[in-house]
């Protein structure tokens, strides 16, 4: 990589910090914590092993909320693609779950099961699903009929038709779905954990706001910024680029 590349990709960052700088010299330290104190913190909060807990407990309730919504998105979007009629009588049920956004399904998970972590798990299946379960039927409803005609033509068993031409048909738009999806995950953990959690980065950002503590504050936050960055950096791209390799 060149010098020229790294100037430009550091660029927005090094601007992020003077203008974040700049933010905590005019408001204060006690409402922007300078990036340095927010430094020296999160160092700290890398430091103690109760933060990776906190960070583990997020990451399984947002990967299990997504998985369930990712399962439940392939078993109901492919039928539907594959059935006009079934699109057309759960679009609207679907597009009606995509309207209500998390803070009501918040709401309604602390009411019906108290909190815990059941609560972020079903909020996040609740706001992903809707968006995974669209794309997917979407892409198998555009796929080329007349392959489905030559597959029913040629006897092709139902796994294999699934395997290698769905699930291969729809890679594109299935992958734009998971980059969406994983990006309002943690969002939306954190977000339930902060109502509904007694554990977990989102309870901690809770915790941080009780106690007034900013610098604590900024550093969970940088943390579930980390954790969103990562798994696009280090999943969804190296899976975008192996789709747009084959197919």
């Amino acid at each position: 990589m060149s010098p020229l590349t790294i100037i430009r990709k550091a660029s927005p960052f090094v601007i992020l910090l003077l203008c974040w700088a700049l933010a905590s010299m005019l408001c204060g330290p006690a409402l922007v914590p300078a990036p340095g104190t927010t430094a020296l913190k999160l160092l700290a909060l890398l430091a103690s092993q109760a933060t990776w807990s906190h960070v583990a407990a997020t990451l399984l309730r947002g990967l299990g909320g997504l998985a369930l919504a990712a399962v439940a998105a392939y078993v109901l979007g492919i039928p539907c693609g594959l059935d006009p009629r079934l699109l057309e009588f759960f679009s609207p049920l679907v597009t009606a779950a995509q309207s209500c956004p998390p803070i009501v399904w918040i709401s309604l998970v602390l009411v019906w099961v108290s909190t815990g972590s059941t609560v972020p798990i079903i909020v996040v299946f609740a706001s992903v699903f809707p968006v995974l379960f669209i794309n997917i039927a979407q892409g198998t409803a555009h796929l080329d009929r007349n392959l489905f005609a030559m597959a029913r033509f040629y006897r092709v068993p139902r796994r294999r038709f699934l395997s290698q031409l769905i699930l291969p048909g729809i890679a594109q738009s299935s992958l734009a779905a998971f980059t969406f999806a994983l990006g309002i995950t943690w969002k939306v953990t954190a977000t339930a954990e902060f109502f509904g959690a007694a554990t977990g980065i989102g309870a901690q950002i809770q915790r941080a706001f009780r106690l007034m503590d900013m610098a604590g504050l900024f550093a969970w936050t940088l943390i579930i910024i980390a954790i969103g960055l990562a798994l696009e950096l280090g999943l969804i791209h190296p899976l975008r680029d192996r789709a747009k390799h084959h197919y």
